[in-house]
């Protein structure tokens, strides 16, 4: 398939990279990987749009309004090595669980095509740390996994960067 053929398809919901870095608790200023996550979502940008309605019971018209980003959730299976302990690369949950409501985050997402080719350009939401919600027990399901599941407050819009 030509380089021009691969543009023009669409995408799926899993060839998408969701990477992270959150800013250390512990140092503030220097941002910490935290890899590759399994979903996203949220960080919808909305308005604050306000209809007027004109007098003579006229039709109402659109004045606009300032954009206002939603709270974005990342998810991904709780791995002892690497979220729980933090020696397999990246720190551990304490480090999250310490960056609550205090450090800055970057969501970084890569499409990427069904050939694993990642774009060059980048969507960047910033905001701050707000939840870290840990792994559900239930000592009667084998079969789930368990999640580890952050929430952002998203401070703007997002960015496309690359």
């Amino acid at each position: 398939m030509s380089a021009v053929q691969t543009n023009i398809l669409g995408t799926r919901q899993d060839t998408w990279m969701v990477g992270l870095q959150v800013e250390n608790p512990h140092d503030p200023g220097q941002f910490l990987e935290f890899g590759i996550w399994d979903t996203r979502s949220g960080g919808e940008i909305d308005s604050d749009e306000r209809l007027y309605y004109p007098g003579g019971m006229l039709p109402p018209y659109s004045l606009g309004g300032r954009p206002t980003p939603n709270q974005m959730t990342i998810a991904r299976n709780y791995r002892i090595g690497r979220d729980h302990m933090g020696t397999a690369g990246p720190p551990g949950v304490q480090t999250l669980i310490d960056a609550v409501g205090v450090s800055r985050v970057i969501v970084t997402v890569f499409p990427m095509d069904r050939f694993k080719n990642q774009s060059s350009r980048a969507i960047v939401w910033t905001g701050t740390l707000k939840t870290v919600n840990l792994p559900e027990h239930n000592s009667e399901s084998a079969s789930d996994p368990g999640m580890i599941e952050l929430t952002i407050t998203v401070d703007a819009k997002p960015t496309t960067f690359g």
